[in-house]
């Protein structure tokens, strides 16, 4: 009897200790890890650039922003097909280094109405071997334009996009993203463009990780610069909160990031 207690005993122990490795294991795997922000803030940026370059360029048939202020290495064909136009970049296979700093590589595909001054311009884009920095896109985007109250462009963009970061980390990323041409609109260079941005997503790594994000603060992006320069985004991952923050208007590679257990960490982007 007393053998068997013994037994009975340890294996309650082994069942209470297998049941508390399983819970800490769960635990750790519900923390936000590194990998997972920068994740989050470089498919943020690179998305961002992409669409930033769309909603600056994609909007003339005529050879004003949409080729002056593009480098050599990208060929622009543009295409009338009824009441569509088809607009295409091809980047340069060993890179084309844009305006403000950000490498592009593969071909977009921008097919949208023809009438620029009808109250909203819908349209989509597509890529082929496309990448930003060497962060690989793939998918399909759909987009609204019209102008707002303030008589300025806004571009509300619905994504669903596979982002492959150099690493080799990949994640399924969608969502709408809604950018306000706040200024430089009218003006033929872009270096005093700015531009405001909202909007949220859901992103799914390869390896079982669900993350959502949402801008709670506009993001404020300054062409001249390749980084976000203000605004706050919220970052969810199994009910724990954590908010990235990227500053109050400085162009630099740093955001500070609040974890869910209120410890507080410079990000470099």
């Amino acid at each position: 009897m007393k053998k068997l207690s013994l037994l009975l005993i340890a294996f309650v122990s082994l069942v209470a200790f297998q049941s508390c490795k399983k819970e800490t294991n769960k635990d750790a795997t519900a923390q936000l890890t590194d990998d997972e922000v920068k994740a989050v803030v470089e498919s943020d940026v690179a998305t961002d650039d992409l669409l930033d370059m769309v909603d600056a360029y994609a909007f003339n048939d005529t050879a004003s922003r949409s080729t002056t202020q593009m480098p050599s290495c990208v060929t622009q064909t543009i295409t009338i097909s009824g009441t569509s136009v088809i607009i295409t970049w091809q980047f340069d296979a060993n890179g084309c280094t844009m305006p403000n700093g950000n490498t592009y590589k593969g071909t977009v595909t921008i097919t949208r109405d023809r009438d620029l001054m009808a109250h909203s311009v819908t349209g989509s884009i597509t890529f082929d071997n496309f990448s930003v920095n060497d962060i690989q896109i793939e998918g399909t985007a759909d987009f609204t334009r019209q102008l707002n109250a303030d008589g300025n462009p806004e571009v509300t963009h619905n994504y669903d996009f596979t982002v492959t970061l150099p690493s080799g980390l990949s994640a399924q990323r969608s969502g709408t993203r809604t950018r306000v041409w706040a200024e430089g609109f009218g003006t033929p260079s872009r270096t005093d463009d700015v531009f405001l941005i909202t909007g949220n997503a859901h992103i799914e790594r390869f390896n079982g990780a669900v993350l959502d994000v949402e801008i709670v603060t506009p993001l404020r992006r300054e062409v001249p610069c390749r980084f976000f320069v203000s605004g706050t985004v919220k970052i969810t991952k199994n009910g724990q909160v954590a908010i990235l923050d990227y500053g109050n208007g400085a162009c630099d590679a740093e955001a500070t990031l609040t974890l869910p257990n209120g410890n507080v960490r410079i990000i470099h982007l």
